[in-house]
């Protein structure tokens, strides 16, 4: 077995090697997206560490190949700039003036929030920034999400995960432990810490398998008719990796797009779907509490539930796993309102439980079930205050409105393909609003989310050249 430092360099070498015979084969121009597909399949934990900062292959695929990028495209960087552009660009430095304020040195600072924002963003943005970047390098990150869902199926049944068998064991950052669910299978976590993260990573590709489903490109020419169920097959293997992670949230967010999509495509769906929302909404209004014993129906999330009275709350809690994400509400939101508008930074919100938070439970046991903040809006609003919030949640608005704005272009801008890709992301976006809600905002997953808000930006900038960059 080797370690994770040995793992790290050998999967650089490998996404970096393929970025360049792709770029020699296909066109400089698309060696980033293809180093950033191959980035997919090293373990999140294959890492070294560098002025005390951690970098895992994904970060340094991207750093090296945006520095080869910027060698041959360069004038490219800052021209034809939009809403998500700008948006990130603030929340970047809007975590730079946070963090400065609560003390961090600055230097320092950028190179984190660079690192955080801007990095897998620009990746995004300048991979599919030109002509045919999406036709071509769509396939590569799809087969990517296929290779990863058939090692996870297998981690499934298995209970061996492929990545800690055959390079490094996973580092102790996150707590998981890959045990049997409902008594049908293992949770698979594949190249990420967590399986909920697993899961998060496969649904940022789903676009990738939706847009392979358009029957008249031959993707792959070789395969003859075979294209035809090409799409399919890999939208049902990526499918059948979310679901190895077991873990509900994911198939519900997966489900909750689909829903979306048909409701956007078809006027009268979306009138069915809206009827059945609302009966299931006072369904669960009604019985509440019944609802919630569903979701809780693993029983080693009985044998772990708790009692809790959290300090002055006259009522004690019932304490699990799913109801954990509605105690964080009642405990952290007032903390994040007297945070005001520059929150508590970085260090102060960071930890399990973040330590240095005013207003936290006093007694040990209940901070310690309380410890992760599982809420993506929460770990932001907490570390950057509701300004920073406000600029979190406009990347998925943003994102998703630029999304059906393309979708109704997409089939002259960029023809052969027609909407269903953008449909696909749009609707995914909202649906991964709620996901995130009940999900720790982690680098693992948050890397990809953020690199399909810069592949948007960058698709959305093709629109503005009339030349469609060579």
């Amino acid at each position: 077995m080797l370690n994770a430092e040995i793992s790290f360099w050998l999967m650089l070498a490998c996404s970096c090697g393929l970025a360049a015979w792709f770029g020699w084969k296909y066109g400089k121009e698309y060696a980033l997206g293809a180093g950033m597909a191959a980035s997919l399949l090293a373990g999140t934990w294959f890492d070294i560490t560098v002025l005390n900062t951690r970098i895992n292959v994904t970060m340094a695929t991207a750093i090296a190949l945006l520095v080869a990028y910027c060698t041959h495209s360069w004038r490219e960087i800052f021209r034809h700039l939009g809403l998500l552009d700008y948006l990130i660009g603030a929340i970047t430095i809007w975590h730079i003036i946070v963090d400065t304020y609560h003390g961090e040195q600055p230097l320092a600072v950028a190179a984190q929030a660079y690192g955080q924002w801007m990095l897998p963003y620009a990746a995004g943005r300048y991979a599919f920034l030109h002509r045919n970047s999406l036709l071509k390098l769509g396939p590569v990150f799809a087969i990517a999400g296929a290779i990863i869902s058939l090692l996870c199926v297998a981690e499934a049944c298995s209970g061996t995960n492929i990545w800690e068998t055959a390079f490094a064991p996973r580092d102790e950052l996150v707590t998981f432990k890959g045990q049997l669910r409902y008594g049908i299978a293992y949770r698979a976590c594949g190249p990420t810490r967590h399986a909920i993260f697993l899961s998060n990573v496969l649904l940022t590709l789903i676009p990738f398998a939706i847009l392979l489903t358009q029957r008249e490109i031959d993707w792959y020419p070789k395969l003859r008719r075979w294209n035809r169920l090409l799409g399919f097959a890999i939208t049902a293997i990526l499918i059948a990796g979310i679901a190895s992670s077991l873990s509900r949230g994911p198939l519900l967010t997966l489900c909750l797009a689909g829903c979306l999509s048909l409701a956007w495509l078809y006027r009268p769906a979306a009138w069915t779907l809206l009827g059945a929302s609302l009966i299931a909404a006072i369904l669960v209004a009604a019985n509440w509490n019944g609802f919630l014993r569903l979701l809780e129906s693993d029983a080693d999330e009985h044998k772990r539930a708790a009692v809790l009275v959290v300090d002055d709350q006259e009522e004690a809690v019932v304490y699990t796993g799913t109801r954990n994400r509605l105690v964080n509400l009642q405990v952290y939101v007032p903390i994040f309102l007297d945070g005001g508008p520059l929150g508590y930074g970085t260090v102060n919100s960071t930890g399990f439980p973040p330590a240095n938070l005013p207003g936290l439970p006093t007694d040990p046991k209940v901070r310690k079930r309380l410890g992760i903040v599982d809420n993506a809006f929460l770990n932001n609003g907490l570390r950057f205050g509701w300004i920073g919030l406000l600029l979190f949640s406009g990347l998925f608005i943003a994102a998703t409105t630029t999304a059906f704005q393309l979708s109704s272009r997409a089939s002259t801008y960029f023809f052969p393909l027609d909407q269903r890709y953008f449909i696909a992301v749009a609707t995914l976006t909202i649906a991964f609003l709620f996901e995130i809600a009940t999900v720790f905002w982690s680098y693992d997953y948050a890397f990809w989310v953020l690199l399909g808000f810069g592949l948007i930006a960058g698709l959305s900038s093709q629109l503005k050249r009339p030349d469609f960059v060579e």
